[in-house]
Formats: C-alpha cells, sequence, structure tokens
C-alpha cells in the first residue's frame, strides 16, 4: 500500500512538474515593444509602456524596449530584436503596419501591428484596432455640459481611424448633451502627433474665438493643447478646459484645467494577446474598447457637478448594454461629412 501510495505521489508530481513546464513553454520569453514617442508622455507611448510592463509582471517574461523611434523605417531596429531573442514584437503606431508585416514574413517571429486589418495572419501576425468612442461619447457629453459659452472645440494632430472615431463619437455626445452648442475643428497638420507648437498654436486660435473646452489628441502635440488651455483665459475670463485622451495627465496639471480624459488600458489587449499565443490562436483581431474595459474615463474635475456626474455614470451603462448607439467613422471624409452635418456653419 505504502509502494502504491508512493508511486501515486511521484506520478502527481510529475505531472505538476510537466504541466508546469508546458505552461513556462507556452510563453514567449522576451517581448519587444517598439514605440515612435518616448515612453513617458501620458499618452499614447507610456500606455504601451505601462501596459506591456503590467502583462510581463504577471507572465513573468522579459521586455525589450525600442523608444523615440519616430516614424520611419525601423526595420533595423526590428531586426535587432530578432536577433537578441524576441520572440514576439509589439509594433505600437499605425506607421509601423508596413514594416512590421515584412519582418514576420521575413523571419517568423510573430508581431503585433496597430490599425492594419488586412495583414492578420493565423499563427504570425495579429492586429490592434480601436473602438474609443464610446468613451469620447461621454467626454463629449461632459463638454457640453461644462461649457459656459456653448463653443467647445478639438484640436487633432492628425486624421488616422483612431481619431477620427474619436472625433466623431466626442461631437455625437456633445450633441446629445448640448444641442445648441458651436464645434470647431483643428487639423495641426499630417502625423503631427509630436507637434507641441502646432496644437499650441491651434488651441490658442479656438480659445480666441470663444472655445473654452477643448478635446485633444496629439500624443507629444497633447503637451502644447494642455500649456495653452493653462495659460489662456476664455473670453469670460474663466478657465479653459482640457480633455485629454489616452492617459491622465493630472500630475502636471498645475492650473486645474483638466477636464477629464478618455483612458485607455493596453494591458487588458497584451492580455488577450498572451492568452491567444497560450491557446493557439495567435494571429487575428483585437480591440481597445469599452466592452472589455480598455477604454474608460478619467474621474472628472472637482468642480464638476454631482448631478453631471451621475449623468455620466448612467451613460456609461448604457454605451456597454448597446442601449445608446455610437457612430463608428474611422474615414476622414466621412467624418467632416459628418461633423458638418451635425454642426452646420
Amino acid at each position: 500500500m505504502r509502494r502504491i501510495i508512493g508511486t501515486a505521489m511521484t506520478l502527481a508530481i510529475v505531472i505538476c512538474l510537466s504541466t508546469s513546464l508546458v505552461l513556462a513553454a507556452d510563453l514567449p520569453k522576451l517581448v519587444g515593444l517598439t514605440i515612435p514617442e518616448a515612453g513617458t508622455d501620458k499618452g499614447w507611448n507610456e500606455q504601451g509602456k505601462v501596459g506591456l510592463e503590467t502583462i510581463a509582471a504577471k507572465y513573468g517574461f522579459k521586455m525589450e524596449l525600442g523608444e523615440a523611434l519616430g516614424y520611419g523605417d525601423i526595420k533595423p531596429t526590428l531586426r535587432d530584436m530578432v536577433k537578441k531573442g524576441s520572440d514576439l514584437i509589439i509594433c505600437h503606431a499605425s506607421g509601423y503596419q508596413t514594416v512590421a508585416p515584412e519582418i514576420a514574413r521575413e523571419t517568423g517571429v510573430r508581431v503585433v501591428t496597430t490599425e492594419n486589418h488586412k495583414d492578420v495572419t493565423p499563427g504570425l501576425i495579429s492586429d490592434i484596432d480601436t473602438q474609443p468612442q464610446g468613451g469620447c461619447y461621454m467626454a463629449g457629453y461632459l463638454a457640453g455640459k461644462m461649457t459656459r459659452s456653448n463653443i467647445v472645440g478639438i484640436v487633432t494632430s492628425g486624421e488616422p481611424p483612431t481619431w477620427n472615431r474619436m472625433s466623431a463619437g466626442f461631437a455625437q455626445g456633445l450633441k446629445a448633451s448640448n444641442p445648441g452648442a458651436k464645434l470647431l475643428y483643428s487639423l495641426i497638420g499630417e502625423a503631427a502627433y509630436a507637434d507641441a507648437a502646432g496644437a499650441k498654436r491651434n488651441s490658442e486660435d479656438q480659445i480666441a474665438v470663444g472655445a473654452d473646452v477643448i478635446f485633444g489628441m496629439g500624443d507629444g502635440a497633447s503637451f502644447g493643447m494642455l500649456q495653452a488651455c493653462s495659460s489662456k483665459k476664455a473670453k469670460d475670463g474663466g478657465k479653459v478646459w482640457f480633455i485629454d485622451v489616452i492617459g491622465d495627465k493630472s500630475s502636471i496639471d498645475r492650473a486645474d484645467v483638466l477636464l477629464s480624459s478618455v483612458l485607455w488600458d493596453m494591458s487588458v489587449v497584451y492580455d488577450e494577446i498572451i492568452q491567444s499565443w497560450k491557446d493557439g490562436s495567435f494571429g487575428k483581431q483585437h480591440w481597445v474598447a469599452m466592452d472589455n474595459d480598455a477604454i474608460r474615463l478619467l474621474e472628472p474635475n472637482k468642480a464638476v457637478p454631482s448631478a453631471v456626474r451621475k449623468e455620466i455614470k448612467d451613460l456609461e451603462a448604457k454605451l456597454k448594454s448597446g442601449a445608446i448607439a455610437v457612430v463608428d467613422i474611422p474615414v476622414a471624409a466621412d467624418l467632416h461629412k459628418f461633423l458638418n452635418e451635425q454642426f452646420p456653419k
């Protein structure tokens, strides 16, 4: 009997050890992350970096970071990551959607692209796209409640699908909240994601014609938007509120003008990707969205009345349940048509 029990225990230990080894083998050992700007921008780049650090700690793999790479050809960086042993590389910018699949096919190393549905390949290429418009609907609704001049602005650093979806969702929420409001729209430039000076100038132009709430999309450019709202007064002498995207700039908001931010949690999607690696389904489309809790609204500024806070909470529940349908407009031409229809000049 003792021999039988001993044998059973030995088998159990072997099975447990074998299972642990299999689980370890099912995970990547080194994951590369490429980002176009510094990983301290409190926005797109930082959320990518922090999100992967969170998942690396959860699953125990190492991380290889390539930051401030710009938007040019990053093939040398990707090849270097492959040489260092990266068995998964996340290319955290839509500007990398051409080179990333080329490196995957050249080396056989799995990659994750951004906003690149067409290259999704089972076992080799996964893609991350965004559905942030629900969070932006809440931001637009909040802007409509907090504007005093009834003039609200959007300042954007480009017109990629993500920013277009966000602008449209924001406009829809603003219209629902304050039908009589006027909406201004300024494009800093093509892929002007890091143009803080241009962002500041465009924000100041909107403030000069009466905007007292500005919704900004810009990565590094958003610092210029925050600076404009911090340093300029609205026409009534009061604050110009700033609504940010992706990150939380409250720690650097000395003028207390940050009204809220549409927050993104990239760790949610990175977790989905690692799970797909484990279960053998890697090579599919992933979404940053409200329904997987990767999109939410930053707790509004303390100046927001409690009644408005409650309305925003109620909106969140309705958006998640589908009771409120938010437009999905990824194409710039369609966005401009929508904005003109909702806010005719």
